[in-house]
Formats: C-alpha cells, structure tokens, sequence
C-alpha cells in the first residue's frame, strides 16, 4: 500500500486547500470562506483533482468553512454532476453552520452522500 500524499494550496486570502490521497480514497479540506470570489478557484481546483486521481471515492470535508455563499453551493453541485460523469462516489464531510443551512434551504443536501469522517483514510 502506497504512503498517503498530500498538498496545501491557497485558493484565496480566506480559503486554503489540503489535498490527501491514498489508494482507496481521495479528499479535500477546505478551511474559510467559499464566496464570489474565490469560489471559481476553488471549482477549478476541484474538478481537477477530480479529474486527475484514480481513486473511486471523492470527499470535500467543509469542517473548517466558516462561510459559504451560494457561489460555493454552485461549484459542489457542479462537482457532483462530474463525479457521477465519471463514476465516481462523491461524498461532503464536515458539513456546519452556514455551509450546512444553506444546503438545507436550497433543499440539495439529499443529493449528496454525508459521511461523519473527516478526510483520514
């Protein structure tokens, strides 16, 4: 078994991004603000991640967003539309606060798969 990879990105001022990787999961923990402007980085981020690893399973742990406009609920719909493209189980963990009641008053939260588990494999 392959040793877990990592990488941190700064997607903005207020986002910051930790990929993990091992061979049966892949994962991403957001931490700050998913807003206007820094959610069409975080979409190209994501989607490149999700595009490039071989991994049957795709998490997004929002347990560190502090804050997420409608923006951000555009990109993990958008995400979620690309995982079942590709086949891909595609999972939110984390889910607070305001990331959480707004998927909630969208009414989309049932469309995604929740799991309790932050991004440890």
């Amino acid at each position: 078994m392959a040793a877990p990879t990592a990488e941190i990105q700064h997607l903005s001022q207020d986002l910051i991004a930790v990929s993990e990787r091992n061979e049966e999961k892949c994962c991403v923990k957001l931490a700050g603000r998913i807003t206007i402007d820094s959610s069409p980085d975080v979409r190209v981020f994501l989607l490149r991640k999700l595009g490039s690893i071989a991994c049957p399973v795709f998490t997004v742990d929002l347990g560190e967003v502090t804050y997420m406009d409608t923006s951000g609920l555009a990109v993990l719909v958008e995400i979620l539309k690309a995982a079942r493209e590709s086949s891909k189980r595609f999972q939110l963990s984390g889910l607070r606060a305001r990331p959480r009641y707004l998927l909630e008053a969208t009414r989309v939260l049932h469309l995604f798969e929740e799991v309790d588990s932050s991004c440890r494999p």
